[in-house]
Order: C-alpha cells, then structure tokens, then sequence
C-alpha cells in the first residue's frame, strides 16, 4: 500500500492552505505538508516524495496582471520538469479556485497527453456579475468523467468565493473537452439542470462548467471550494437541514484522493 503524502503549497497571498490541509487530513492522509512554494523550488521540500500536489485558493501574488498568472509563471519556470514527470507517474494534482487559475493558466488543464504541459486554450475570466461571488452553489458531477477525484458523488452543494471564475475556452478546445468527457463539474439549479442563470451559475462560466480533469482524470481543477463543507455544521442551513449528515460532502473529494494513492498507485 501506497503512502498517501500530500503537499500544499503556499505563500504568495494563497490563504486556504490550514483548511485544505484539515480536509486531507480528515480524509486519512499519511502526512500533510504545507511549503512554502520557495522551499519546493528549491529542493528542501521535495516533490518527488509526495503523491498529492495541491494549488489552494486565495490570492496568489496579489491576482496581479490575472489570477493565478504569476504563481503559475514561477511554478512552471522552477519546476516544470519535475512537475511533468509527477503527472506522467499518475500522482494526483488538485487546485482549488485561484489554484485551478493556475492549472488553466499554465497549460496543465486541459493539458496534453503527451507533453503534460499544453498552450493555454483556457481561461477563467471576471464574473459576468463584474463583482466578487461568495455564495453557495449546487455543482452536478459528469458521470462520465473517470477521475478518481470524483468517484461516489453525483452532487455536491459547495461555497463559490472568487471574483474571476467564469471558464472560457476556444470553441476547438471546448469541444475536446467535452468530447472526452473532462467536465468534472456544472453548476445546476434547483431542477439539477445545468444553467446558465445567476445567481446558480455565479460567473456565467460557458456550459455551466464549474471544473474540469485533464483526459487522465488525475488532475483536477474546480473554482468552488470543497474544503469548506467537510462538516456539516459548516453549511450556512444546517440546522435546518436534519438529512445532512455529519461529514459534509466535500471531503469525499479528499478521501477519494487519499484511498487512490493507497490502493491504486
């Protein structure tokens, strides 16, 4: 059995690392670490002795000249090789709101098959709001997506917290998407229907897409924030809602992580 070590990065204005790093470690995690991306640069903490790699939110590099543009810039400068060979052994990566900017902005997701790294055909542009989104959502699952992030789940109320994250894609790239079913999520209404209507679908994201895997399904990127509902208590209704039970939904994500590296690495 595989060692389910997780690495977090940090610094630079990222400020969901603590919870993200409970998340996993509720989800059974051997180690969680959380670097400074400075020391991963630079070999103290090395990559290669992780089997999760984790983008978290916040606020990288202050979102200066786009969100997630600097921090990606520096990631795949510094450590693209290394990172590369990461995915190409089928460790798993996750980025989570500004951390998934960073996945798109630098050509990890979609991705390419061969060289990891693809051009950016992708973007994650302003909210069509033109304002800052904090807000819960309901995202639908595409049961046709294999990612191993996504096992068991098929909804998932989540907390949207981002002021650029509507997906955008050339019309070519969209359609590879789609075509070989990289969807990880939608935002739906209250039918369970994919929409395109505010505030459910809280950016205007095109086809309602709320995340995506590159086509391996080891790689993930989502805008809203599954480590925020790991408990059910954390859920704005919950004293409301007697169904909930007390592990929140969102640390399914996580768990499905952490038994994949164990019992399929």
């Amino acid at each position: 059995m595989a060692k389910a070590n997780v690495l977090i990065l940090s610094g630079y204005g990222i400020n969901c690392e603590v919870e993200t790093g409970w998340a996993f470690e509720m989800a059974g995690a051997d180690k969680v670490v959380t670097a400074h991306v400075n020391r991963v640069v630079s070999g103290e903490v090395p990559l290669k002795d992780f089997s999760v790699l984790v983008f978290p939110g916040g606020f990288s590099f202050g979102d200066h000249i786009a969100s997630g543009r600097v921090l990606g810039i520096k990631v795949k400068q510094q450590l693209g090789p290394q990172l590369a060979d990461f995915v190409r052994s089928g460790r798993l990566v996750i980025g989570i709101c500004n951390g998934f900017q960073v996945l798109v902005k630098i050509g990890l997701l979609p991705g390419d098959d061969e060289t990891v790294f693809g051009e950016q055909k992708a973007t994650l542009a302003h909210n069509d709001s033109a304002r800052y989104e904090d807000r819960w959502v309901t995202l639908k699952v595409n049961a046709k997506n294999k990612s191993p992030f996504l096992r068991g789940i098929t909804t998932l109320p989540c907390a949207v917290r981002h002021g650029e994250g509507k997906f955008l894609a050339f019309d070519h790239e969209l359609a590879r998407i789609r075509a070989h079913n990289m969807v990880a999520f939608q935002y739906v209404d209250k039918t369970g229907n994919p929409t395109q209507e505010y505030p459910q679908n809280p950016n205007g994201s095109e086809q309602a897409i709320a995340g995506i895997t590159n086509k391996r399904g080891n790689i993930l990127g989502l805008m809203p924030h599954p480590e925020v509902f790991i408990s059910k208590t954390q859920h704005p209704h919950w004293t409301r809602l007697p169904e909930l039970e007390e592990e929140g939904p969102g640390l399914k994500i996580f768990r499905n992580a952490i038994e994949y590296v164990k019992n399929e690495l």
